[in-house]
């Protein structure tokens, strides 16, 4: 009985080990469960035949079924082994594909290589050759784009002059169209029918709208033409003087507002004006009908790493202006920094379309970045990324922020 007993111990470990090694295939782990079947069936016939006498009647009926099944397992285990033959024989010649294959492509590799090489060493000398030409070409280039610039500084200069002058020639006029279109309605309301007051009141918001038009538009060229001398500024300070501004509007919205910590940096004070201004009027624009409308404005210390084209190890503040508005698809992000660039119909939300372009130019003359988070009907959230201190020298300053796109974080 040693051998049996032996058997019994050992069975469950080569049983486990079976199933191991032949679990990658789905005919061999069927074939595996038959033979296990086949196993607890041959064991107990086994166990009967060695509780039984010899001269039980029953012998002879337990021993052909004791042979029956012990063929059954042979020829299972040996189907399996045939089976086991026949997949180490395919892997063997995949194998041997692979091996050949392998050298083919490390051979195809080498002359690559080789070729490539030859192909290199011959455009890096023609390409050392363009490079000589190059510098030759940009010394003459050099001399005529310091005299370029001279001009291009000489007209910036003139159309400032004119966008000032234009302006304030322009105003005049406006002025008096509203004037005289307000005393015609005061003095002749009585006498005009609908059609002429609504014609009179269509002309007096022209006029206005295009005074607001004119401004923006100043506003919008004198940021980057007018050097300014950065100085410590208390954002905090700008944010409440803007708020205290908006009291009736936001009174009148019941605005949620929520101001945290804000920081001191250098920066032009008027432009900080503008741009938070543009921000805020807009978080209380673009509202939901039927929501309390929510202005949450917060800031945190962040490092220039943190987004693309900024200085590395440089200190930042990100500012974020939330609101819980209409929102838009991120698809136009682009789309509403730019100059007369609007979502909805001026007849839906008031303004002129230069807000953002100018928060956009503020904030480039800043040496920041700036961009937007926003799902429809689920509000936007505008990030302001200034630097702390201005290090850069004067001649590192933009002189138009159109070069420069914003994609999203």
């Amino acid at each position: 009985m040693e051998p049996y007993q032996t058997a019994l111990r050992l069975l469950p470990e080569q049983i486990n080990q079976l199933r191991l090694l032949g679990n990658d295939n789905r005919i061999q782990i069927q074939r595996r469960l038959s033979l296990e079947k086949l196993i607890q069936d041959k064991l107990a016939v086994t166990k009967i035949r060695i509780g039984m006498g010899i001269s039980d009647k029953r012998n002879q009926a337990v021993n052909l079924e004791s042979k029956r099944s012990m063929d059954a397992l042979r020829k299972q285990i040996a189907l399996m082994v045939e089976t086991e033959r026949i997949l180490m024989e395919a892997r063997n010649r995949q194998a041997s594909r692979s091996f050949r294959n392998t050298l083919i492509i490390i051979f195809g590799l080498s002359l690559l290589t080789f070729m490539a090489l030859a192909i290199s060493y011959r455009l890096l000398e023609q390409e050392l050759i363009h490079r000589q030409a190059t510098e030759d070409q940009l010394r003459e280039y050099e001399d005529q784009l310091k005299g370029q610039i001279r001009q291009l500084e000489t007209s910036n200069e003139e159309l400032e002059r004119f966008a000032f002058v234009a302006s304030h020639d322009l105003q005049e006029p406006l002025r008096k169209i509203q004037s005289f279109s307000n005393l015609i309605t005061d003095r002749y309301g009585n006498l005009f029918d609908a059609d002429s007051l609504l014609f009179m009141s269509k002309i007096s918001h022209s006029a206005e709208r295009m005074s607001k038009l004119i401004k923006d538009l100043l506003n919008f060229s004198r940021i980057s033409n007018h050097q300014e001398e950065f100085k410590p500024v208390h954002l905090s300070h700008i944010v409440q003087r803007i708020l205290d501004d908006q009291e009736l509007r936001i009174k009148g919205l019941d605005v949620r507002v929520e101001v945290g910590n804000m920081p001191v940096i250098q920066a032009v004070s008027s432009q900080m004006d503008h741009l938070f201004n543009n921000l805020i009027s807009n978080a209380l624009k673009f509202t939901r009908p039927g929501v309390q409308p929510l202005l949450r404005i917060q800031a945190k210390p962040i490092n220039g790493e943190e987004y693309a084209g900024l200085t590395p190890d440089r200190s930042y503040f990100e500012i974020t202006i939330e609101d819980n508005g209409i929102g838009f698809e991120e698809k136009y992000l682009d789309h509403i920094f730019k100059v007369f660039q609007r979502l909805h119909g001026k007849t839906a939300f008031e303004g002129t379309g230069i807000g953002l372009a100018i928060c956009k130019r503020v904030v480039m003359y800043h040496h920041g970045y700036i961009t937007a988070r926003s799902k429809p009907s689920e509000g936007a959230t505008f990030v302001v990324v200034l630097p702390e201190s201005q290090s850069l020298q004067q001649y590192d300053r933009p002189n138009s922020a159109e070069t420069y796109s914003y994609p999203a974080r």
